[in-house]
Parts: structure tokens; sequence; C-alpha cells
């Protein structure tokens, strides 16, 4: 019997030695746990009974218990690397059989699936494309494919408005030059001639000193009045053996007078001719009390009239005069120069305060009885060739940028040539010679008489119109004359209200807020959305105004996104307009939802970079049908601007919140695992995606599980049923991701146990050996 009893001793030292052994090989195996083998000692017994002296039969294997202690966390920084802190098991799927581990190390197969290093797939709940969990336990997947793009069809945004910001924009008045020469074709000569008295030929040589000639020479009617008067000549010294000698005689005569006269002598071939310097003047000069005996006083009594000069061709615009009245009450006086230039009046008016002028001309060029055949058409002096309306445009717009600047011209449907000078230049037309003259028909503004030129010597001048607009308190308080060919009397009818420094995107001073922030099209295209905010005047006396209220405009890569207007002529009533939504705060500073404005972009047509429609989804405006909300998946651009949480507080402004549900196309960047095991997918877009939640399982006896190997335990009939849910859910705890659990293995304890196990296993071998001795002692009785 001690035979029996020793061996069993052995035996249980031996599973005693696997055990220890079995704990010490896995020290370092991720998710292990430690068992530890529990002894029962034997007793025998009879049907009878056995009395308290009963020796024990040795001892026999109760269990071998496991330690589902905690072990230690492992970090290592990889994404797919989970440990359960507190209870629970990573669920897992072999084949079909539900399977148990704490062992976290999980990677993606070919297919995206989580698996573990034996390929057991990893149990979780799935998440639909909103990201919400679906709570069906399954094989949880990475899709690892590119994202596909999504389109924004909606925008949530919150700002705060500066309740300090003053309103840029204001209220002036505009008027414009209406007088009866605005605009109307003149016709004169191309050059201007002067004043002439031709003395005819003079002989020479002449002395003056032996025949003295004396005259007075007289000029009236000339400009500057200046230049007018008398010149009483005394030519007595000299000897004049040319014509030029006697000229330069009577000019040195002339300017050295006391007070000089605007005329000159000129030799015109073997003529004298007094010539008044001021071209176009249509002055006189006479000759009186003339002296002496030489062939110069012979001229000069022979002598006839003057002929008078002619000016050349120009707008007829007369003088003009303004009185303009500022804020303060003080008056300034602007005066126009006759014939000056649209342009030119407009830019001596830009430089008062207050006041803002824009010039334009005008003038058709009819196709009808048009001839430049000789190709000497001339444009404020330019020669242009061409000997068709099409070709002379084409002509005109190369010059636009140097020679002719600003002035642009285009074929009507008429086929006649309109022609336009953006910045209010005359528009002179003429014929060049030494060529023969072709025909030009011109007229200016419409309702003018038609005008010809068809000779070298005449050319056809047409004056542009001005618009003048005055800032909020100026006001124009006299115009003389009153009845002017620049302006016909000016009444308050003549007056039209402006807005001034209203809203411009391209102009950083007519709004006081702006923001840039990326939308996508339906093909995953990023386009920068502008958002402009503009403060409104409030006025308590007019009901049409209201305190905290502004304007939000909106464009698109710089382009505007409002629906079409259609009050306007085609084709302008089927192009976007300004995207504009108004938006109210209360008193306290909060948005007023009840009149702000609901926000739908409804006519944005995503464009490439060459400015083209790239071929994402179209826009469907308020007049087809478009409306909110925008219905997923989406049919169209629209999208909705929400500015829910914006406020209007006496701080700086500032982007509290944005968010836009549309995103490019992207790919898989990394992943990451939450501590209640949702895992996120981060995509090179910069999105994130809810993709799944990892299932924890916990039973109500965990030492009934059985161990199946690779760190697995099986569901057993004495564990009861898994208990599966999210992590931190219930009793179930949580995940760490990026880390793994060391075996709960402790090395000093197995190593004082197999020192344990070593010395029961010689123990009860000495015990064998004892009984064998004393058995041989009884054998060798005789």
């Amino acid at each position: 019997m001690s035979f029996n009893t020793a061996l069993s001793g052995i035996r249980a030292s031996n599973t005693d030695l696997q055990v220890t052994g079995n704990n010490i090989a896995n020290a370092g195996t991720i998710g292990f746990k430690s068992s530890r083998v529990e002894f029962g000692d034997l007793y025998s017994a009879s049907i009878l009974g056995s009395g308290g002296n009963t020796p024990g039969s040795g001892v026999s294997l109760q269990m071998i218990r496991q330690d589902f202690g905690n072990g230690n966390p492992k970090l290592t920084e990889r994404d797919l690397d989970l440990a359960v802190n507190g209870s629970g098991f990573f669920v897992l799927s072999d084949q079909g059989e539900r399977l148990f581990t704490r062992a976290g190390a999980f990677g993606l197969d070919d297919e995206g699936y989580v698996v573990s290093a034996t390929g057991s797939y990893l149990q979780g709940f799935s998440a639909n494309a909103e990201g919400n969990i679906s709570g069906i336990l399954g094989n949880l997947r990475v899709d690892v494919n590119t994202q596909a793009p999504r389109q924004t069809t909606g925008v949530e945004s919150a700002f705060n408005l500066d309740s300090n910001e003053t309103v840029l924009e204001t209220v002036g008045s505009s008027f414009a030059t209406d007088g009866a020469a605005v605009g109307v074709t003149q016709v004169g000569l191309q050059d201007a001639t002067t004043t002439t008295t031709n003395l005819g030929a003079v002989a020479t040589p002449v002395d003056f000193a032996a025949t003295p000639t004396t005259f007075d020479i007289t000029l009236a009617g000339s400009t500057p009045a200046s230049g007018n008067g008398t010149v009483s000549i005394n030519l007595n010294a000299s000897t004049a053996n040319s014509v030029q000698d006697i000229v330069n005689l009577i000019n040195s005569a002339i300017f050295s007078a006391a007070t000089p006269i605007n005329v000159q002598a000129v030799a015109n071939g073997g003529n004298i001719e007094f010539r008044d310097l001021t071209e176009g003047a249509s002055s006189t000069i006479s000759l009186a009390n003339v002296t002496g005996g030489n062939a110069l006083s012979t001229a000069l009594n022979g002598a006839g009239p003057s002929v008078a000069g002619i000016p050349a061709a120009t707008n007829g615009y007369l003088s003009q005069t303004l009185e303009i009245e500022g804020p303060t009450g003080a008056t300034v006086t602007f005066t126009s120069d006759a014939g000056a230039s649209a342009a030119q009046t407009a830019s001596e008016l830009n430089a008062l305060a207050g006041v803002t002028a824009t010039a334009r001309t005008n003038a058709t060029l009819y196709a009808t009885n048009f001839d430049n055949s000789n190709g000497n058409l001339t444009l404020n002096g330019i020669a242009l060739n061409a000997n068709n309306l099409a070709a002379l445009a084409n002509e005109i717009n190369g010059l636009t940028t140097s020679t002719l600047p600003g002035i642009s011209a285009t074929v009507n449907t008429a086929g006649d040539l309109e022609i336009v000078s953006a910045v209010g230049t005359d528009l002179r037309f003429a014929f060049e010679g030494p060529l023969p003259a072709g025909q030009a028909d011109i007229q200016g503004r419409a309702g003018t008489g038609l005008q010809t030129i068809n000779n070298v010597n005449d050319a056809a001048v047409i004056g542009g119109n001005i618009t003048i607009v005055m800032e909020e308190g100026y006001a124009v308080a006299d115009s003389l004359p009153a009845v002017g060919n620049l302006f016909a009397p000016l009444t308050p009818a003549s007056f039209t209200d402006v807005p001034i420094n209203a809203f411009d995107p391209t102009d950083q001073n007519t709004y006081n807020h702006a923001t840039s922030n990326p939308v996508f099209d339906s093909l995953g295209n990023p386009h920068i959305m502008s958002q402009y905010f503009v403060k409104q005047p409030y006025d308590p006396a007019d009901p049409s105004t209201s305190p905290n209220h502004w304007v939000m405009y909106v464009q698109i890569d710089g382009q505007n996104v409002g629906d079409p207007d259609p009050t306007l002529p085609s084709p302008e009533n089927t192009l976007p307009t300004m995207a504009g939504f108004n938006v109210h705060f209360n008193a306290d500073g909060t948005l007023n939802t009840t009149l702000t404005d609901s926000m739908l972009i409804s006519n944005w047509t995503p464009l490439g970079e060459d400015g083209e429609p790239n071929g994402a989804l179209a826009p469907l405006n308020v007049l087809q049908g478009g409306t909110t909300p925008v219905v997923e998946p989406p049919s169209s651009s629209n999208f909705e601007i929400d500015l829910a949480g914006s406020t209007q507080f006496g701080n700086d402004f500032a982007v509290d919140d944005y968010d836009q549900n549309g995103y490019a196309t992207g790919r898989l960047a990394g992943l990451d695992v939450g501590s209640t095991g949702i895992i996120f997918a981060r995509f090179t877009n910069g999105e994130a995606q809810v993709l799944g939640q990892v299932a924890l399982a916990n039973f109500n006896n965990i030492e009934g599980l059985k161990p199946v190997g690779n760190t697995m335990w099986a569901q057993t009939f004495e564990t009861g049923e898994a208990v599966i849910g999210a992590p931190g859910s219930s009793s179930l705890g949580n995940i760490t991701a990026g880390a793994l659990e060391e075996s709960n293995v402790d090395l000093s304890e197995e190593l004082v146990n197999l020192i344990i196990a070593q010395r029961n296993f010689q123990a009860n071998a000495k015990t064998i050996e004892t009984a064998n001795a004393t058995t041989q002692t009884i054998i060798n009785l005789r």
C-alpha cells in the first residue's frame, strides 16, 4: 500500500512540475494566464466503514486552476494591439467556433478583416455609413480601399460678429451731364487756322536808315486777352537784304515793346504775313499810321483786311460752374474748361472732397456708306487700315492697352460699329491726307444727328458724358449757367439716391468681416466658400430698418452663387447673382432664428481650374424646385448653411465653430481604437469614420473556461452563457489601444514552486525506496 501512496505522490509532484514548467515557459506569452495545481488526500473505506485510525492512501489531483487576474499592460504604439483593462475577453470566430482570448495582438488580412495571429476573426459590432453602431455581432472589417468622396450638403458655422462695428455703406446722390451738347457729333476743321494779314511780296534790299518805315499794328479779339493791343513799329537803322531780314526786324520791334502783342511776322516764300499766335482765334489784325517811301511801306499801305482764324473741331462743351456744399455748409466752386474732355473734367471733379466722377464716351460708325479703301481713317490721331467694320473692331481692340487706351469696339446686331471710351476721352474721327478721303457716317448720343466726314480737311468729334456721385451730406448749391450745354436745369428730379461704399467682395473696405472655408463637390474636388458680413444701417424713424441686422454674402471660388433674377433682360436673367442672406440678432446678442433667413446655396456650378464646369452635380435653383432640406443622397450641388450658435457680442470677430459634411477622396492612413472599443479609421483627407466596435465577453464562472491553446479558451457548461457587450458597459472592462496584456506569471513564485515540486518528487521517491527496503527485509526472512 505504501508503494501506491508514494506513486500517487510522484504523479502529483510530476503534475505540479508540469504546471509550474508550463507557467515558466509562457512567462512571455501575451495574454497567458498562469495555473496552479490543487491536490486532495485519499483514504480507503470499506462497506463497513473505517475507523479514525485509517492511514491515508496517497494524493489525488483535484483541479488545475487558472488565475485570470490581469497582466501588466505593455505599450507597443501599434494601432491594432489591444489590451483589456478589467474583466472580459476578446471574442474570436475560428471557422465558426466561438473562442475567447485576452491576447489582443490583431492585424488585418488581405480582405481587411481584423484577425488574430492564428487567423481567427475578431468579433464586434459593425457601423453604418453615418457611424451608428448596429449592435449585431459579426466579423470586424476595415475597408482598406479608397474612401469615396462625399459632397457637401450641409455647413454648420458659428461666428461672433463684433457689435461695435460701424455701418460702412451710406446713401449719396448721383447726377449726370444731360445738356444739349453732351455726346453730339461736332464737325469742323481737323487743324485750326490762325488770323492772317498778307502784305504780299516785298522787294529787297530796303535801306531803312535812308528811308525809315513806321506803322502801328493792332491785334483784337484774340485769346488770351493780354495778347491784344497795339504796338508802334519804327524801322530806321538797318538795311534788310531779304524778306526774312524784314521779318526779323519787325518781330524784334514787336516783342521788345513795353507791352508786346500776340502777333508774329512770318516770311511765306517772298511774301510777308502777320499771324495771330493763337490758332483758331477769330481775331483781327489791323495796320495804321504807315509812313515811309520804301517797298515795305508800300506793301503796308496796300494790305487788305485780315482773314480771321477758324478753330479746329472740338466736342463743343462750354465752361460750366458747379457750387458744391459739404456737410459743414462750406461750399467749393468748380469750373470746367471749355472744350475739355469728359475724362479731364471727371478727373478734376475727383479731386474734390466727397465727389466721385466717372466718364464714358459712345459713338456709332454706321456700315452704310463706310469706305476706308485708302486705309487713312484716323481715330484720335491713330491711323486705322481696316476696310470693313469687323476688321476695324479687331484693330481698335488690339490698341486698347497702347495707343488707344480704354477704347474698345464691337459690331452690333445691325452690323454697325459701336465704339466706347471707358474713361471718357473725346472720340475724334478724320481722314488723313495726302490720299483721298473715304466716308464715315458717325453718330454720338442716341437721338442726336448723324454727321458725315468725306474729306481730309474735316474732323468729327464726340464728347463723353459724366456721372457724378456725391457722398452723404454733399449737395449742389448752384450751377452756372443754369441752362448750360453740359447740364440742363438741375432740379430734385435730376438727383438719384445711390449706395456709397456698397458691398464689393474685391474691396475689403466694403465689408466688416470675412472668412473662407472649404466645401466639396460630388466628385470630391475642394472649393473655397467665402462668407462676407456687412452690418446694415438702423434708423428708428424708418420701419424698414431694424437693429442688430447684418447681411451675409456668399461666393464660391470667387463666383456668384445666388439664384438668377428673372426681372433682368436676357441673358442676364439666367446668370447667377450675389447670394445674400439676412442675419438678425436679439438684444442679448444671440441669433434671432425667427428673422434670420433660411440659407440655401442653390445656384453653384462647380468649376475646374480652367473655369469651365468640371462635371460634378449641377445646381437646382429655387425657381427650378430647389428647397430645404437637401435630400440624401444629393441630386444637385445644393447645400444648406446653418448659423446656429452665432452671436453678436462686443468682441472681435471670431469663428467659434465650423463643420461641413463633405470630403475629398481619401486613403486609409491609420486606425484608432477608443476605450469603449470604437474603431476609427483615419483617412488622408482628414476624415475619421467609425467602422465598428470591439465586443467583449464575460462569464459567471470564468474558471470553467476550457483552454484550447494559443491563449484561447472555449465556453463550457460550467461557465454559463457568455455575456457579450460593449467595453465599459456592465461588468466589462475598457480597451487600451497600442498596448498588449503581458502574462500574469510571477517567475519568482514559480521558481519557488519548482523547488517545492522537486523536493516533493524526491521525497516520494524516497518513500518508495524505503518501502522497497522493508519489503526486501521481509522477503529475506527464512
